[in-house]
């Protein structure tokens, strides 16, 4: 229990009072004009236990919480997201950095296994009741005299201890994406799964459990896990736990972890914008299946079906980057494919663990020194030169790029000499602009 000297939001919440003590002092007083009340509930009471950054807000109202979220987008000029079928809404702030989300306190049951719940409102106890682990299932009331954690299910008591817990053996039969969170919280955090919640898992993976769930939230939980700090052990996990097979049975072993081993949140060889280096992951998670795998599979959709191409096309080329006496056009010719929508890089730094030495440095020198490089001249250039409009146009550009890579050319000087070459000498405009 929290001390009463603690009542939020004074000094309980730091990371909070530091970035967000603006908008929860606004829901404060907004929750007591409407006689609500609320509650900080999951992630951010778990973190400042922990004592971790927060990186997001959850509000539990006893309520309608779109009602209370739509008082408060209109105070700070936020955006409201709202849906109804759940009695959720987020508000975003204008600068839209900030976001807080907002749930109606409720009931939960379902149809069958893997169903969407149905939902009825309740307490802050029926609340906590139907969230996925001990550890996420407290909350601080954000208004009012009482400052005492809610913590029904003794979550504090499992943070001590660090233990992954469900709050009952149904809970990985009702939404099987629990099982990947709970890996996720075990290997974040350094915790354990409790005994009895991963004989569970297993049960519930056996039973075929996340055949009862849709490919794109199997998706979904997946980009969580590829997005953490340090994916390689959940990964590990997932896969000595049966999860990932069970999605596929091509899914990656334990070996090829192994391959990747010494990957960090940036893997060796990733590109320099940190928001993608999730992508590198992706393409090490999909590796080991086919583009015919990926598109017959739940989780198919057009962006993984292109990725899929590419990396099939990149494992059936990577003997080819072995030949003696390759030129860098050449290289460039067998890894360059702008329908992969600049996937390439992430694709081509899981490759490098794949590849023989001969290949992986040329693929890195392919990404560091050759993919980016572009002729001196620009399209103008050639038009002004005597390059007729049309396809020739980018025919002449591709021929100049790929003299630029091998050397034959180092200026602009050199570029227009070389054009000129390819140009009909017909006393014509282009002889009259290189004079």
């Amino acid at each position: 229990m929290l001390a009463a000297s603690d009542a939020f939001p004074v000094g309980i919440f730091l990371d909070a009072e530091r970035h967000y003590s603006d908008l929860l002092g606004q829901v404060r007083k907004l929750a007591a004009d409407s006689r609500v009340a609320t509650y900080l509930v999951g992630g951010p009471v778990r973190d400042h236990l922990l004592g971790v950054p927060m990186h997001d807000l959850d509000i539990a109202v006893v309520g309608s919480a779109p009602a209370l979220a739509q008082k408060l987008a209109d105070s700070v000029g936020g955006r409201l997201t709202v849906h109804p079928r759940f009695g959720t809404a987020t508000v975003r702030t204008p600068e839209g950095s900030r976001a807080i989300d907002f749930v109606t306190a409720r009931r939960e049951t379902y149809a069958r296994p893997g169903a969407l719940p149905d939902v009825e409102p309740g307490t802050i106890i029926d609340d906590l009741g139907r969230r996925d682990f001990t550890i996420n299932a407290m909350a601080i009331p954000i208004g009012g005299e009482d400052s005492a954690l809610v913590d029904p299910h003794n979550g504090r008591a499992d943070l001590d201890t660090g233990i992954i817990r469900t709050l009952h053996p149904n809970s990985f039969q009702d939404d099987p994406t629990r099982i990947f969170r709970a890996i996720r919280y075990e290997q974040r955090f350094g915790f354990r799964i409790a005994d009895a919640t991963l004989a569970d898992i297993e049960a519930a993976l056996g039973g075929g459990a996340l055949g009862t769930i849709s490919g794109p939230r199997i998706d979904n939980e997946l980009g969580h896990m590829i997005s953490e700090a340090a994916p390689l052990p959940a990964l590990r996990r997932a896969t000595e736990l049966g999860a990932l097979a069970a999605i596929h049975p091509s899914m990656p072993t334990a070996a090829h972890w192994d391959r990747l081993e010494g990957w960090s949140s940036v893997p060796p060889g990733a590109p320099a914008d940190g928001r993608k280096w999730p992508a590198c992951w992706d393409a090490a998670l999909f590796w080991t299946l086919t583009a015919d795998q990926v598109a017959s599979s739940a989780m198919k959709n057009p962006y993984r079906t292109r990725r899929a191409r590419y990396i099939d096309t990149l494992k059936h080329r990577l003997s080819d980057l072995t030949v003696q006496g390759l030129t860098p056009s050449e290289v460039c010719a067998l890894l360059d494919d702008p329908s992969s929508e600049n996937f390439e890089p992430y694709a081509l730094t899981v490759a490098l663990a794949f590849a023989e030495p001969e290949a992986a440095e040329r693929i890195r020198r392919y990404l560091t020194e050759w993919r980016d490089v572009k002729p001196l001249l620009r399209g103008s250039d050639l038009l002004e030169l005597g390059v007729p409009v049309g396809p020739g146009v980018g025919e002449a550009l591709t021929a100049l790029r790929k003299a630029r890579l091998d050397g034959v050319t180092n200026s602009r000087r050199d570029e227009r000499d070389l054009v000129l070459q390819w140009v009909p000498r017909d006393g014509g405009r282009s002889r009259q602009s290189a004079n």
